[in-house]
This record gives structure tokens, sequence and C-alpha cells, in this order.
């Protein structure tokens, strides 16, 4: 069974029994093409204000199903290491629909999906569609030389199919983008 992390997924205290929030974005270290964790929210109605906290994901108990689990509140960054963390971090969703380019000039297309393993939160594929591949296709994290802030510049190989090289296996975590249903968004699932 795959479990799906959803944005607007709680985010639940082992320790207290309490739910700390909702996820609200996942981060991505562009350099090292690794997850490195999560801000959630609460609150943030018409008469309550907005709380925003950081879990690295090496802090995660679980991510399951219906949930994701931490064991304590010790775990909680503050709104001002969100602020100060990210800076140099990018939201796994802005990669989705990003242009990706062969380091030759060649428009290979979007990013549909984003794939990591769910051990070290490694990218290891990213999903293509449309542009140089009529069929969606994975490109593997190796052939990926440069996540920037406008475009995923890849090797040249990665429009040669003849030459590719498909590698190991490895469990992972998928992100997608299905219809949104209120406030609760697919952002990944662990296959």
């Amino acid at each position: 069974m795959a479990t799906e992390l959803r944005k607007g997924a709680p985010v639940i205290s082992l320790a207290d029994g309490v739910k700390l929030g909702t996820i609200d974005h996942l981060y991505l270290d562009p350099a090292l093409k690794q997850i490195v964790g999560f801000s959630f929210h609460q609150g943030g109605g018409l008469f309550s204000a907005k709380t925003t906290g950081l879990i690295d994901v090496v802090d995660v108990h679980a991510f399951g199903p219906d949930a994701v689990t931490i064991d304590s509140l010790e775990a909680v960054r503050t709104q001002l290491a969100v602020d100060n963390r990210c800076d140099d971090l990018m939201d796994i969703e802005d990669l989705l629909k990003r242009e990706i380019v062969t380091e030759g000039g060649t428009k290979v297309g979007t990013v549909t999906a984003v794939q990591f393993s769910e051990e070290s939160y490694k990218v290891t594929t990213i999903q293509v569609s449309a542009g140089f591949f009529p069929d969606p296709q994975l490109i593997w994290a190796h052939e990926i030389m440069h996540v920037g802030a406008d475009l995923i510049v890849v090797h040249d190989e990665v429009i040669a199919p003849a030459q590719a090289t498909e590698a190991p296996a490895t469990p992972r975590v998928r992100l997608i983008t299905p219809e949104a249903k209120q406030d609760e968004r697919l952002v990944a699932e662990a296959v």
C-alpha cells in the first residue's frame, strides 16, 4: 500500500497526542537534491493568528497514510527557523511544471513528478512529460546537472534512449499533482 504525503495532512506529536497543524510546504535543498523538511501551520482563521513550525525530515517518526507523526514537540522549529532555514531551499511544488533542458540547449519537457528515497530523502528520479518525450519519461538523479531557480539542466544523454541505463529500484516517495480536493492536495506518495 502506498503512503501519501498530502498538503493539508495532519502533523501529530506522539508524546503529547496533539495535532500540531497541517503540512503546507515540503522543502528541497536543490544543491543536495534532497528533501530536508516541511513546514506546517495551525490556525489562521478569521479570529486567530496563524502559527508556523518547521520539522526536519530526520525528526519524523513516520509518514503514515493519514498523518505525519513526530516523537515530541522538541522536533518543532520556530517561525524564525522557518524564515532563516528556508531561504536557500525550494518548495518541492515549485519544481512541478518546471522546464527541463539539456546542457546542449534542447528542451526536454516539464516536471510532472519528483521521486525520492524514503530512507535518505534524496531525489531518485524526476518524471517529465511533453517536449521531447511523447509519453512521461523518468530522468535519474545522476543525470540532473543543476536544479536552478528557473530551469532544471540535465545531461545531453537524457535524450538518447539507446544510451540510457536503468538504475536499481529503490523505495520511493512520489510527488504528484492530481486535482485539489478542497484544502487537501496530494504532495507525495511512498511506493
